[in-house]
C-alpha cells in the first residue's frame, strides 16, 4: 500500500526538506471525472497555466506561442497531469500537478505546487489556487461539497 511520507513538524507549514515550499488546494464538486478531465485538459489548464495547449505525452512541452513556459513530466490519463512549469508570473520553473479523485458525491479537484521559493511566494499562489478552485465549484452552481486542505501532500491514487 502506498503511504504519504511523514511530515516533518520541526519546519514550517508548507516547507519541506527535498521541494522547497509547496502548497495544495482541493475543492470537490458534483461533476464526474471524465467531465473534469475533459474541461480540464481542453479549458481550464489553457487559461490558468497561459498555453496554448496541454498534451498528455510525458516530455511534451508547454507552448505559448514560440515560448516553451514547461514540460509534462507525468501523466496518468483521465487521473493526473504533472508538469514542469515557469509562470509567468515568477522568475523560476516550479512542479505543478492537478489530480482528480472521485468523491462519494462527485470529483475532488488536488492543485499542487511545489519548488516554490518562500513563504510569501507560497501564500500568494496559494491564495490563487483558492480563487480558481472556487470559480470552478461555482461554475458547477456551488453544487456539492466545499473539501479544502492546504497544507496536505499531494494526493496518491490508490
Amino acid at each position: 500500500m502506498d503511504t504519504l511520507p511523514d511530515v516533518d513538524r520541526s519546519l514550517p507549514v508548507g516547507l519541506t526538506r527535498d521541494a522547497g515550499w509547496q502548497l495544495g488546494v482541493r475543492r470537490t464538486v458534483r461533476a464526474d471525472a471524465e467531465e473534469i478531465w475533459h474541461r480540464l485538459l481542453n479549458e481550464w489548464l489553457l487559461s490558468w497555466l497561459e498555453v496554448d495547449s496541454v498534451p498528455q505525452m510525458v516530455g511534451a512541452p508547454l507552448r505559448r506561442g514560440e515560448l516553451v513556459r514547461g514540460r509534462v513530466t507525468g501523466c496518468h490519463v483521465g487521473r493526473r497531469i504533472r508538469l514542469r512549469w515557469h509562470p509567468p508570473q515568477l522568475d523560476h520553473e516550479t512542479v505543478f500537478q492537478v489530480t482528480l479523485v472521485e468523491a462519494a458525491q462527485g470529483t475532488t479537484i488536488a492543485i499542487h505546487q511545489e519548488r516554490l521559493l518562500g513563504p510569501a511566494e507560497r501564500q500568494a499562489l496559494l491564495e490563487h489556487w483558492t480563487g480558481i478552485l472556487e470559480e470552478v465549484v461555482a461554475s458547477y452552481g456551488g453544487r456539492g461539497p466545499l473539501t479544502a486542505d492546504r497544507t496536505a501532500p499531494p494526493v496518491r491514487p490508490r
